[in-house]
């Protein structure tokens, strides 16, 4: 017997869609007016401009601004006024950081069916709550840029990586990530790195301790010629403050489990390669990562692995 709930859902879907099919074209049109780069643009912008950081906005970043949470992120006040400022200050002439917008503001054409659908909901439902975030005389840079392979069907996305290897060749690398999605030692994208250092943080919800990740990047940071991050929305805040000290930051977000997912494509293995996943988090780090970090901030690996949810209050 078919129960309440199935035809509940069923109905709840039917309306849910029906309600976004109206209002989804004057959304759409809206988005439209706001220059977004394509990936190639945009790495073709990082590699022309030496001293442009990268800080970039997702779906989970844009719902930030309201009051939606990430897996690895809970909602938190403090951080959706910093993500709602930046969007803001970075439009300003001369910025020295690029802001993202995802590639669907584009066109849904170059994504797959699963991320189309996802946008067409997004839009419909979202976009006017953060409009008056966006600037139409601003030129933003491209999201997808450091995860191009899952969203951008259909595509070789070789040369956007090879790109990317090219801006990593012979830099200092300060990498800044979860203590448990670590950039593994050795990866292809850093393979011409002249050097590569790193400082860990909480895997998860790493913006309840903000301040004291900032002052450690920061007091390290000149000593590289660039700092990669791995840190959700909490990359997204980092990347572009540091950026205002002249230190060159990009926000890489997932870019080399999107690098492992087409390199392992091309071997018939289509599994999206997750660095986050708990499976890789139990993963014990080699002894050259360890060598690599510089410390980690935050608590104790063991004790973030057990603990709680909780907010800690910034000082």
């Amino acid at each position: 017997m078919i129960s309440a709930e199935y035809f509940y859902q069923k109905l709840r879907f039917t309306f849910k869609l029906s309600h976004a099919a109206l209002m989804f074209p004057a959304a759409n049109a809206r988005a439209k007016q706001y220059k977004v780069l394509s990936a190639e643009q945009t790495i073709d912008l990082l590699l022309s401009n030496n001293k442009l950081s990268l800080s970039r906005y997702g779906a989970g970043e844009l719902e930030m601004t309201l009051f939606n949470s990430q897996s690895y992120q809970p909602w938190d006040e403090r951080l959706s006024i910093r993500l709602k400022e930046i969007l803001r200050r970075a439009t300003q002439p001369n910025n020295p950081c690029l802001v993202c917008l995802p590639d669907a503001f584009r066109s849904s054409d170059n994504i797959g069916f699963g991320s189309a659908l996802f946008w067409f909901f997004h839009k419909a439902f979202f976009f006017r709550h953060y409009e008056n975030l966006l600037k139409k005389e601003y030129q933003y840079g491209n999201t997808s840029v450091t995860g191009p392979y899952t969203l951008l069907q259909g595509q070789d996305q070789n040369p956007i990586f090879n790109k990317f290897k090219k801006l990593f060749k012979n830099k200092k690398i300060l990498i800044v990530e979860g203590k448990h999605s670590h950039l593994e030692p050795g990866n292809e994208l850093l393979a011409d790195a002249l050097e590569v250092k790193r400082i860990t943080t909480l895997n998860r919800h790493a913006f309840s301790v903000y301040n004291d990740l900032y002052c450690s990047v920061l007091s390290h940071a000149r000593d590289f010629d660039m700092v990669l991050m791995s840190l959700g929305p909490t990359a997204t805040v980092l990347a572009y403050d540091l950026s205002q000290h002249g230190i060159r930051c990009i926000d890489m977000g997932q870019m080399e489990g999107e690098h492992d997912t087409m390199r392992l494509s091309s071997l018939n293995n289509l599994t999206y390669v997750d660095k986050n996943s708990d499976l890789v988090g139990q993963q014990e780090p080699d002894a050259l990562y360890r060598s690599q970090v510089l410390l980690h901030v935050g608590l104790p690996v063991e004790a973030e692995l057990s603990a709680p949810m909780l907010q800690q209050p910034l000082m």
